[in-house]
């Protein structure tokens, strides 16, 4: 399924659960890579529902979208079903319909290289909802190796907590390991990294991240 309908499905689970441990709402919500997405796009199509969730984290999300033609095969090599990797693109409708707003490719000081910005303010939550990014950094770039942190932040929007580390790759953010990662990027597994994630996502659900 694409993206839009996984978030209907998603807010048609949460329903059943609610109707039968209403007790345990609000709960909060944890996405890994697209599923964060879905988390994030489940306040964006019904609001209403906010309070249902009392924060939601997202790790390694791609909230301004991927330059998909780069990676589209190794991500479908990884079974990525082919709608997913769609709406994963910076230019798809679905990324535009979650952030309120386009994009337009920019210059960059390599005039060789030009980089995606959104052409206005987004809509990232309802107004005062706990959210949390938690991008990985990798060694001289500004990314997981998959994921830029500008694109994890939502240019910035989103409080974030950045993991920097040699081995802080898109998988072990996630505690995923994959043969056609490792061998067409190199991502070798780390459980270091996951547990680095786990300790964030426990302590900001504390209330015990500095702002």
């Amino acid at each position: 399924d694409a993206l839009r309908a996984r978030i209907d499905r998603f807010a048609h689970f949460r329903t059943g659960l609610k109707m039968r441990k209403p007790e345990a709402f609000p709960v909060a919500t944890v996405g890994d890579g697209a599923g964060g997405l879905v988390n994030r796009g489940f306040l964006r199509a019904y609001p209403e529902r906010a309070g249902e969730v009392a924060a939601t984290v997202q790790i390694a999300a791609p909230n301004t979208g991927l330059v998909s033609h780069y990676i589209a095969n190794m991500l479908r090599l990884m079974r990525i079903p082919h709608a997913v990797v769609n709406d994963l693109d910076v230019a798809s409708d679905f990324l535009a319909w979650m952030n309120g707003t386009g994009g337009t490719w920019v210059p960059t000081e390599n005039p060789k290289k030009k980089r995606w910005k959104l052409d206005r303010a987004p809509v990232v939550a309802p107004e005062g909802h706990p959210t949390l990014a938690i991008a990985g950094k990798l060694t001289h770039v500004d990314s997981d190796g998959v994921v830029l942190l500008d694109s994890a932040t939502l240019e910035g929007r989103i409080r974030a907590a950045v993991i920097e580390d040699p081995l802080a790759n898109h998988l072990n953010l996630g505690a995923v390991f994959d043969i056609v990662a490792l061998l067409a990027r190199g991502f070798r597994a780390d459980d270091r990294i996951w547990h680095r994630t786990v300790e964030i996502v426990a302590r900001f659900l504390r209330g015990e991240l500095a702002p």
